[in-house]
Protein backbone atom coordinates (compact mmCIF):
# COMPACT_ATOMS: atom_id res chain seq x y z
CA UNK A 1 0.00 0.00 0.00
CA UNK A 2 1.26 3.63 -1.04
CA UNK A 3 1.83 5.76 1.77
CA UNK A 4 -0.71 8.11 0.48
CA UNK A 5 -3.55 5.41 0.53
CA UNK A 6 -3.53 5.52 4.07
CA UNK A 7 -4.53 9.17 4.19
CA UNK A 8 -8.23 10.31 4.72
CA UNK A 9 -9.26 11.12 0.64
CA UNK A 10 -9.76 14.57 2.14
CA UNK A 11 -5.76 15.24 2.80
CA UNK A 12 -5.23 13.53 -1.11
CA UNK A 13 -6.26 17.03 -2.74
CA UNK A 14 -3.53 18.96 -0.80
CA UNK A 15 -1.18 15.81 -0.18
CA UNK A 16 -1.20 15.76 -4.19
CA UNK A 17 -0.70 19.92 -4.69
CA UNK A 18 2.48 19.41 -1.77
CA UNK A 19 3.39 16.71 -3.75
CA UNK A 20 3.95 18.77 -7.28
CA UNK A 21 4.98 21.44 -5.55
CA UNK A 22 7.97 19.06 -3.84
CA UNK A 23 8.64 17.62 -7.75
CA UNK A 24 8.92 21.42 -8.70
CA UNK A 25 11.34 22.12 -6.19
CA UNK A 26 13.26 19.16 -7.23
CA UNK A 27 13.05 19.75 -10.77
CA UNK A 28 14.63 23.48 -10.23
CA UNK A 29 17.51 22.06 -7.97
CA UNK A 30 18.66 19.73 -10.66
CA UNK A 31 18.04 21.54 -14.03
CA UNK A 32 18.83 24.76 -15.67
CA UNK A 33 15.49 27.18 -16.09
CA UNK A 34 12.26 25.33 -17.70
CA UNK A 35 9.32 26.62 -19.00
CA UNK A 36 5.86 26.01 -16.00
CA UNK A 37 2.62 25.31 -18.27
CA UNK A 38 -0.45 25.49 -15.90
CA UNK A 39 -3.46 23.79 -16.70
CA UNK A 40 -6.48 22.59 -15.86
CA UNK A 41 -8.14 19.33 -16.71
CA UNK A 42 -11.95 18.88 -16.52
CA UNK A 43 -12.08 14.88 -16.26
CA UNK A 44 -15.00 12.50 -16.95
CA UNK A 45 -16.03 10.95 -13.85
CA UNK A 46 -14.39 7.57 -14.74
CA UNK A 47 -10.89 9.41 -15.71
CA UNK A 48 -10.99 11.86 -12.40
CA UNK A 49 -11.72 8.49 -10.43
CA UNK A 50 -8.59 6.52 -11.98
CA UNK A 51 -6.40 9.45 -11.68
CA UNK A 52 -7.54 9.60 -8.18
CA UNK A 53 -6.72 5.99 -7.78
CA UNK A 54 -3.61 6.78 -9.43
CA UNK A 55 -2.90 9.60 -7.05
CA UNK A 56 -3.33 8.02 -4.49
CA UNK A 57 -1.15 4.96 -4.89
CA UNK A 58 1.83 7.33 -5.34
CA UNK A 59 1.66 7.35 -9.44
CA UNK A 60 0.86 10.71 -9.92
CA UNK A 61 2.15 12.74 -13.07
CA UNK A 62 4.25 11.66 -16.12
CA UNK A 63 6.80 12.11 -18.38
CA UNK A 64 8.00 12.67 -22.17
CA UNK A 65 10.74 13.49 -23.87
CA UNK A 66 11.76 16.12 -26.82
CA UNK A 67 14.05 14.10 -28.59
CA UNK A 68 16.15 15.42 -31.40
CA UNK A 69 18.10 13.77 -34.07
CA UNK A 70 21.60 14.63 -35.41
CA UNK A 71 19.97 16.42 -38.39
CA UNK A 72 18.12 18.40 -35.78
CA UNK A 73 14.54 16.50 -36.26
CA UNK A 74 12.21 16.25 -33.59
CA UNK A 75 10.47 12.40 -32.95
CA UNK A 76 6.78 12.73 -33.02
CA UNK A 77 4.10 10.20 -32.45
CA UNK A 78 0.66 10.31 -33.07
CA UNK A 79 -1.70 8.27 -30.46
CA UNK A 80 -4.55 5.91 -31.68
CA UNK A 81 -7.46 7.40 -32.30
CA UNK A 82 -5.58 10.79 -32.20
CA UNK A 83 -5.21 13.15 -35.49
CA UNK A 84 -2.58 15.10 -33.62
CA UNK A 85 1.26 14.88 -33.26
CA UNK A 86 3.04 14.53 -29.77
CA UNK A 87 5.91 13.90 -28.52
CA UNK A 88 6.19 10.67 -26.79
CA UNK A 89 5.55 10.08 -23.69
CA UNK A 90 2.95 8.36 -20.68
CA UNK A 91 2.28 7.90 -17.18
CA UNK A 92 5.06 7.77 -14.28
CA UNK A 93 4.51 4.86 -12.13
CA UNK A 94 4.54 4.51 -8.34
CA UNK A 95 8.25 5.02 -7.16
CA UNK A 96 9.50 6.00 -11.02
CA UNK A 97 11.71 8.86 -10.92
CA UNK A 98 10.26 11.20 -13.91
CA UNK A 99 13.23 10.84 -15.82
CA UNK A 100 13.39 7.04 -15.91
CA UNK A 101 9.34 6.83 -16.83
CA UNK A 102 9.82 9.70 -20.05
CA UNK A 103 13.25 6.97 -21.12
CA UNK A 104 10.89 4.33 -20.18
CA UNK A 105 7.93 5.53 -22.56
CA UNK A 106 10.44 7.01 -25.21
CA UNK A 107 11.50 3.52 -26.04
CA UNK A 108 7.76 1.51 -25.58
CA UNK A 109 6.32 3.63 -27.69
CA UNK A 110 8.85 4.30 -30.19
CA UNK A 111 11.75 1.75 -29.73
CA UNK A 112 14.22 4.92 -29.42
CA UNK A 113 16.41 4.81 -26.77
CA UNK A 114 17.38 8.92 -25.93
CA UNK A 115 19.58 10.47 -23.21
CA UNK A 116 17.95 13.51 -21.32
CA UNK A 117 19.81 16.97 -21.77
CA UNK A 118 17.15 18.55 -19.31
CA UNK A 119 13.93 20.05 -18.79
CA UNK A 120 11.93 21.93 -20.88
CA UNK A 121 8.37 22.57 -19.35
CA UNK A 122 6.61 21.59 -16.33
CA UNK A 123 2.94 21.07 -17.05
CA UNK A 124 1.43 21.25 -13.63
CA UNK A 125 -2.40 20.08 -13.66
CA UNK A 126 -5.42 21.00 -11.87
CA UNK A 127 -7.95 17.49 -12.29
CA UNK A 128 -11.53 17.96 -12.00
CA UNK A 129 -14.45 16.24 -12.07
CA UNK A 130 -16.64 18.22 -15.30
CA UNK A 131 -19.77 16.94 -13.97
CA UNK A 132 -19.41 17.31 -9.99
CA UNK A 133 -17.90 20.49 -8.61
CA UNK A 134 -18.15 19.18 -5.28
CA UNK A 135 -15.21 16.54 -5.94
CA UNK A 136 -12.07 18.43 -4.71
CA UNK A 137 -9.30 19.72 -7.65
CA UNK A 138 -5.99 17.35 -7.85
CA UNK A 139 -2.70 18.20 -8.42
CA UNK A 140 -0.82 16.18 -10.96
CA UNK A 141 2.84 16.80 -13.09
CA UNK A 142 3.95 16.29 -16.60
CA UNK A 143 7.33 17.01 -17.37
CA UNK A 144 8.77 17.14 -20.88
CA UNK A 145 12.47 16.90 -20.72
CA UNK A 146 15.04 18.27 -23.23
CA UNK A 147 16.50 15.06 -24.97
CA UNK A 148 18.76 13.40 -27.77
CA UNK A 149 18.50 10.37 -29.97
CA UNK A 150 20.50 8.00 -28.75
CA UNK A 151 19.81 4.63 -30.67
CA UNK A 152 16.97 2.55 -32.07
CA UNK A 153 14.92 2.97 -35.64
CA UNK A 154 11.46 4.50 -35.09
CA UNK A 155 8.65 2.32 -34.70
CA UNK A 156 5.13 2.90 -33.35
CA UNK A 157 3.99 0.46 -30.55
CA UNK A 158 1.46 -1.58 -31.81
CA UNK A 159 -2.09 -1.00 -30.28
CA UNK A 160 -1.06 2.38 -28.86
CA UNK A 161 0.85 4.52 -31.53
CA UNK A 162 -0.45 4.76 -34.75
CA UNK A 163 2.88 6.44 -36.80
CA UNK A 164 6.10 7.66 -35.46
CA UNK A 165 8.18 10.49 -37.43
CA UNK A 166 10.91 12.42 -37.15
CA UNK A 167 9.83 15.87 -37.82
CA UNK A 168 11.97 19.05 -39.55
CA UNK A 169 8.65 21.35 -38.58
CA UNK A 170 6.06 21.61 -36.99
CA UNK A 171 3.19 19.46 -37.76
CA UNK A 172 0.10 21.06 -39.65
CA UNK A 173 -2.22 19.15 -36.55
CA UNK A 174 -1.06 18.78 -33.21
CA UNK A 175 -2.62 17.15 -30.03
CA UNK A 176 -1.12 20.08 -27.73
CA UNK A 177 -0.18 23.30 -28.98
CA UNK A 178 3.18 23.58 -26.89
CA UNK A 179 4.04 21.05 -30.00
CA UNK A 180 3.66 23.29 -32.63
CA UNK A 181 5.34 25.97 -30.89
CA UNK A 182 8.83 24.43 -29.39
CA UNK A 183 11.59 24.85 -31.45
CA UNK A 184 12.42 22.14 -34.39
CA UNK A 185 16.59 22.68 -34.97
CA UNK A 186 16.56 20.94 -38.62
CA UNK A 187 13.67 23.95 -39.85
CA UNK A 188 15.84 27.09 -38.13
Amino acid sequence: MGEDERAPATDLPERSRERVAGWLADLRGRYDGFERVDRRWELAPDAYERDRERIAGGANGGAGIWVTNDAGEVLLVRNEGDEGWADPGGKREAGESFEAAARREVREETAVEATITGVREAHVLELVDRTDPERPALASLIVIFDGEHAGGEPRPREGEIAAVQWAAEPPETVLYPEVADRPYPAGE
